[in-house]
């Protein structure tokens, strides 16, 4: 490369940067364009209100008055001689029957969860008890405070869990270990 052609690119390049400061710079500095507009719009003189004296009302002309409806009258009824009672019931939408899918979606098990009730205490220390010895066994082990007749219950339970299997086992591993007789429940309870 020449010298020339070096000095006619440097050239060129500095004539680039300096139209770019001269175009962008003062957008920069100015305001923008938008905001430097007059707005069109005036604001109304807040009018002076007079406190001293009582505020009397202008009565502005009424609306039309409401003419009065004429009655409907309704046609006398045809007399039965033996009125018999009508049953109304609740117009329900038409269900459609679920469509079955083709290919392999029809193996497929429903989602359901699986939760293991292990005990039902009366006596919440005990209760309590029950839930940590289930935890430390890497359990997940929950209580929940449910009223059955009339009496307070703590009712222990471990889940839920995705896994029939894996409940199966956890089921088990409560028997074994802690010589109890949980039961395995779908979670939340079907409504069959």
């Amino acid at each position: 490369m020449g010298l020339e052609e070096r000095l006619k690119q440097r050239l060129l390049g500095g004539a680039v940067l300096v139209a770019l400061v001269v175009i962008f710079v003062p957008m920069l500095i100015e305001e923008p364009v938008e905001r430097r507009t007059d707005s069109d719009y005036t604001i109304p003189v807040k009018p002076a209100l007079n406190k001293s004296k009582p505020e009397k009302r202008i009565q502005q002309p009424k609306a039309a008055e409401p003419q009065p409806v004429p009655a409907i009258t309704k046609p006398e009824p045809q007399k039965i001689s033996k009125p018999e009672p009508t049953v109304t019931k609740e117009a329900k939408p038409p269900v459609s029957k679920p469509v079955k899918a083709t290919g392999d979606t029809s193996n497929r098990p429903s989602p359901t969860a699986w939760m293991i009730q292990v005990a039902s205490l009366t006596n919440e220390k005990n209760a309590e008890n029950l839930v940590k010895r289930l935890r430390k066994a890497d359990l997940p082990a929950q209580m929940e405070k449910v009223r059955l007749n009339g009496k307070l219950h703590y009712r222990i339970r471990v889940g839920p869990e995705v896994d029939h299997r894996l409940a199966e086992k956890m089921l088990a591993k409560i028997k074994t270990a802690f010589k109890l007789n949980p039961k395995l429940m779908r979670y939340p309870k079907s409504k069959e």
